[in-house]
């Protein structure tokens, strides 16, 4: 194994001590010493790999959403209505999250707070390209469907709709990660959600042509679960 190899098992092994550490002592509350001890390394050998511990969090958040846009993509290819793709892409995001409440802290802090700041300048560029995917490819199915025919919206009408579904994921971020005080019972439904998706797109004016939609959508979100289930440490080991 060359050095340059090395040097990336060593940081996959960091990223997977980080992950556990946050886990076992919370997101904002471990320190770069309790990771060098399950890392089994010295704290400058972390900074050899990470500026710090904000770009540690932000590596492991970077990671996480790589692999979910990895899921986009086979959502984008999947045999199903317009309609049907953007109902799974968000109740993906919302399994994902649920199933993980640290990373999903994790993920609000870096996305939504100065953390990003904190990290390096690739690291930053990296995560403002996966961060604005979800909105890419909900842009991109929704534009699949106006070009097959399933409903005809102006570009105008298909940006409100992306803003009132990154509205509704931002409600889930909060909720998954116990950022608030008043847990909304529809994010906590998942079939309630559906539902809720399914009035926000007939608003807008797209309807579902399947009678059995919402079947549909779970027997895909079933085929690839163990792309849902959030960062995983064999990812990272």
């Amino acid at each position: 194994m060359n050095k340059s190899e090395l040097f990336k098992s060593r940081e996959r092994r960091i990223l997977a001590a980080a992950l556990n550490t946050a886990r076992n002592k919370g997101a904002l509350d471990f320190r770069m010493a309790d990771v060098a001890r399950v890392a089994e390394c010295s704290v400058g050998t972390l900074y050899g790999h990470f500026l710090s511990k904000e770009d540690m969090m932000a590596a492991l958040v970077q990671l996480a959403m790589v692999r979910r846009n990895q899921w986009f993509e086979l959502v984008e290819q999947m045999p199903m209505s317009a309609a049907e793709r953007f109902i799974v892409i968000l109740l993906s995001e919302r399994r994902r999250l649920a199933q993980d409440d640290v990373l999903a802290q994790l993920e609000m802090l870096v996305n939504y707070t100065e953390l990003w700041c904190r990290a390096a300048d690739q690291r930053q560029v990296g995560l403002r390209t996966a961060s604005h995917e979800l909105q890419h490819s909900l842009m991109r199915i929704l534009q699949q469907g106006r070009e097959a025919g399933e409903f005809s919206l102006e570009d105008g009408a298909l940006e409100r709709l992306l803003e009132t579904a990154r509205a509704l994921m931002i409600g889930v971020q909060l909720q998954s990660s116990r950022q608030t005080l008043s847990p909304v019972k529809m994010l906590q439904d998942e079939t309630m959600m559906m539902d809720a998706l399914q009035a926000v797109l007939l608003q807008a004016g797209i309807v579902i042509g399947h009678s059995n939609w919402q079947q549909r959508c779970f027997e895909m979100l079933s085929q690839n679960q163990q792309l849902l289930e959030g960062l995983l440490l064999s990812d990272v080991a």
